[in-house]
């Protein structure tokens, strides 16, 4: 049997592990505060100037495709990316904070790094591979790569092969040119396509792994039933991302709004989350609550947009997403705190 173990949310960090039978659980905030927040109300969407024909929740899957590309593979948004997430590197991903300097320079990419390593070191633990067998893991929603590139370089002796699976072209030409670059394109192979349907045989993998991807799945279960389908017997299934909260005070408008206006269609919380992996066939699910780093990310985004825009904006990133990213992302610090995410 397919063994699924862990669902992460890159939520917090607050060393409990809640099991699928769990009442509740608790989405825990880190009290440092960088800048001062907006109030609540304040809300400026990341969508606010595009298309809004594009972007949107519309139950049309192909539409809502489109609208996650439109998200992360144009040019303006790989270079707002790469600076504010990435350090101006490829690797986009929400940080992991345990002793990493905030002040530091690259510490946003050091944090992105350590995620990675952890969700991996941990699949790689409830597996319980041995030290002599390799493995082969698919990255569904992969985006530039930066997540495989770094594993596959790190760990020769345990990674056969790494798989990408991705929608974006622009992200898929750029890992597919880093792999070449690291002489690693004979372990790491990029494909694109989406997770929702993977063009891959019936377990063809021993970890199925995504990295700040899920949130845009059309489907929930779908999704997790196809990564069930793709992973091997006593493989494992391990994912971080953001998930809806349940706080006191938080409106339906307010949790419809922000997955609207995020191309997420199927907005779950932590618990429903475990429901849809229980009910795709995966078995010992497990969400880890990691609400703490999601705060500290969003802290350190805005400190960066704030940065590039009080330097004059160098590298001529697209202003007007500038100031929208600065309102928006304050608004996530609040909706933190709020329980909202």
């Amino acid at each position: 049997m397919r063994f699924g173990n862990l669902l992460i949310s890159s939520l917090a960090f607050v060393n409990k592990e809640s099991s699928p039978s769990s009442s509740t659980t608790s989405l825990a905030t880190h009290n440092t505060n960088i800048m001062s927040p907006p109030n609540a109300s304040e809300e400026t969407t990341i969508a606010a100037q595009v298309d809004e024909s594009i972007y949107g929740k519309s139950g049309d899957i192909s539409k809502h495709v489109e609208g996650v590309k439109a998200q992360y593979d144009t040019k303006e948004k790989l270079e707002f990316y790469a600076q504010v997430m990435g350090d101006g590197t490829a690797n986009i991903h929400f940080g992991k904070w345990d002793g990493v300097n905030l002040d530091e320079e690259g510490a946003y990419g050091k944090a992105s790094e350590q995620m990675t390593d952890y969700m991996f070191d941990l699949a790689m633990k409830l597996k319980g591979t041995t030290t002599d067998e390799k493995v082969n893991y698919v990255d569904l929603g992969s985006g530039t790569g930066a997540a495989a590139l770094r594993l596959v370089q790190k760990h020769p002796n345990t990674i056969a092969k790494a798989t990408c699976l991705n929608l974006c072209d622009e992200q898929n030409a750029l890992a597919t040119k880093e792999a070449a670059a690291a002489n690693i394109s004979d372990r790491m192979s990029v494909v694109t396509g989406t997770y929702e349907k993977c063009p891959f045989e019936d377990n063809s993998f021993d970890i199925s792994f995504s990295q700040d991807a899920f949130v845009h799945a059309f489907s929930k279960k779908g999704t997790f039933t196809e990564a069930l389908r793709i992973t091997k017997p006593s493989g494992i299934f391990i994912f971080c991302d953001l998930m809806c909260g349940s706080g006191e005070g938080v409106s339906d408008e307010e949790l419809a709004t922000f997955a609207a206006t995020n191309m997420v269609n199927d907005w779950l919380s932590p618990e429903e989350n475990v429901k849809a992996c229980t009910e795709a066939g995966w078995q010992d699910v497990t969400f880890v609550d990691l609400t703490a780093d999601i705060r500290i990310s969003f802290q350190l985004m805005l400190k960066k947009v704030e940065k590039i825009i009080d330097n004059g904006n160098p590298d001529k990133i697209d202003e007007k997403l500038l100031l929208s990213y600065k309102q928006n992302l304050a608004n996530r610090i609040v909706q933190v705190d709020r329980y909202v995410l």
